[in-house]
């Protein structure tokens, strides 16, 4: 069995600005506290994962297909810091000097570019694919053992793998119902609305008894759902369905993932050299002693 790691590698950026101090290069002026995060990380990664061979997803500055069908896609968010976008920037850099290829696709977030090549990747026998993400999206994307989540619970240290025996410990139900639950709750992160008036607790409850917004609202008059509810359910029926489609990780973006031909190894040369521009004694140190 060989291991693909995918990178979501936006969501391992924005982790590693919150969770660490603000620094900047002496060398370059530049910031970066979030790329430091960002290199030890995948440092991390590498080491404990073992990859035969690992793929960065990055997300894209123009907007997606989410934001032409919702004008409110994720427009609650706070506007990213300056020192922020510059590393969003400047991490592509660093991924390529790890010797790591990247995928992106317009019109696409990160996550569909990983969807897309879970379910290429589906095709390809005696292949474990190892998603590495801080965003709990993706975990919609488990399938037993053979994908996987490892993700950061605090800082970028403790981290925890998912798969589907874990998805359904936290939730209550399987990977695949969590675009339905988020169709009922919302997701405040993104702005999705969801069904007005319902929460967390109701939507769960709701999703494991009835699996999916299809069978929910097939099986509305036979479901003892109490009249308040099934009120909130039929006069918000298009807001679940719309969420939901919101929610979902599309597995059909306009990328084409083929393994490569030789198993993934870290471009030390390289790395040593952007290390060192940016300042990063320590990890220049630690690549040497190939921790």
């Amino acid at each position: 069995m060989k291991t693909l790691v995918l990178l979501d590698t936006h969501a391992l950026i924005h982790r590693a600005y919150h969770a660490l101090p603000k620094f900047t290069s002496k060398n370059t002026g530049e910031p970066t506290g979030a790329l430091y995060g960002l290199s030890s990380m995948l440092f991390k990664v590498i080491r404990e994962l073992k990859p035969d061979y690992i793929v960065a997803a990055f997300d894209r500055p123009e907007p997606t297909f989410r934001h032409d069908a919702y004008d409110g896609y994720k427009a609650k968010r706070p506007e990213a810091e300056e020192d922020l976008v510059k590393q969003l920037i400047r991490a592509r850099d660093v991924v390529e000097a790890f010797g790591i290829p990247i995928l992106d696709a317009p019109g696409f977030e990160a996550d569909d570019v990983i969807g897309t090549i879970v379910e290429q990747g589906n095709k390809i026998k005696d292949l474990q694919v190892v998603i590495v993400s801080g965003d709990m999206d993706v975990l919609q994307l488990v399938n037993d053992n053979r994908v996987v989540v490892y993700t950061l619970r605090k800082g970028i240290e403790d981290t925890v793998i998912y798969d589907e025996k874990k998805v359904e410990e936290r939730y209550g139900f399987g990977p695949k119902q969590i675009p339905d639950f988020k169709g009922l709750k919302g997701d405040p992160s993104d702005n999705i609305i969801g069904v007005k008036g319902i929460g967390e607790k109701t939507a769960t409850d709701i999703i494991k008894n009835f699996g999916t917004l299809e069978n929910l609202y097939k099986n509305l008059a036979a479901g003892n759902l109490k009249e308040r509810i099934l009120k909130l359910l039929l006069d918000h029926k298009k807001d679940a369905f719309f969420s939901k489609t919101l929610a979902t990780i599309r597995r059909d973006a306009p990328v084409k993932f083929d393994l490569p031909e030789n198993e993934f190894e870290i471009h030390k040369p390289k790395l040593k050299v952007l290390f060192e521009e940016l300042g990063f004694t320590s990890l220049a140190t630690r690549l040497e002693a190939g921790n």
